[in-house]
């Protein structure tokens, strides 16, 4: 090291300088500090890129959408009148295959969901009559049950033609309950969903015909 009194050159482990005798900076404790420093750095780094990466993999082996969430979606767009939820909560290639089974092609589609748009709002018109303004709509899952063993393999082959992998199967019970002013009325709903890749869908087959 350099003496920064006379600038001599001592020795790096010189606590003196040779040709002065003034007392010299431990160039050693500087260099071991810097480096200290640099490793925290390095692990912070680390440590953030393994948040990351530990996001990512949860997105990965537990993203899509819930079957509680495909619930709650196909209940609200049917007290909203909204058709074009509704077959967002259908597989795509489902929605593809009805259509070239029953003769149309995708440009019908958007003509399809109006259609249903309106019967949804007709239906949502004579509850405002029968009610009267400001009824609200909540609902509780009451039960639901895995399907398994035959069922299952039956809903599997349905959807095949279709070239949907369906991975599970689920049945929910609801009570979907209506509230105007003081009066009160409950009614039970079944719902089918099945499972392709990460998210649960609405099982078209098992409650009726898609057009």
């Amino acid at each position: 090291m350099f003496c920064g009194k006379c600038g001599t050159k001592n020795e790096d482990d010189a606590e003196f300088c040779r040709n002065c005798g003034a007392k010299l900076k431990n160039s050693t404790i500087t260099t071991m500090s810097t480096q200290d420093d640099k490793n925290r750095k390095v692990g912070m780094i680390a440590v953030a890129i393994a948040a990351v990466a530990i996001i990512i993999l949860g997105i990965f082996l537990f993203g899509g959408r819930s079957y509680k969430s495909t619930v709650k979606k196909f209940v609200d767009a049917q007290f909203d009148g909204n058709a074009e939820v509704i077959f967002d909560l259908l597989p795509k290639k489902i929605i593809d295959y009805a259509l070239e089974q029953e003769g149309y092609d995708s440009d019908d589609l958007d003509e399809l969901i109006a259609d249903a748009n309106e019967e949804l709002q007709e239906q949502m018109d004579s509850l405002d009559s029968y009610l009267g303004e400001g009824w609200e709509v909540s609902y509780e899952i009451l039960d639901d049950v895995n399907v398994n063993g035959d069922d299952l393999e039956d809903i599997k082959d349905g959807y095949e033609d279709a070239d949907i992998k369906v991975s599970a199967a689920k049945n929910v019970e609801i009570e979907v309950t209506v509230t105007a002013g003081e009066t009160e009325s409950s009614n039970t709903q079944d719902i089918s969903l099945i499972k392709v890749g990460r998210s649960w869908y609405i099982d078209v087959m098992s409650m009726g015909n898609l057009f």
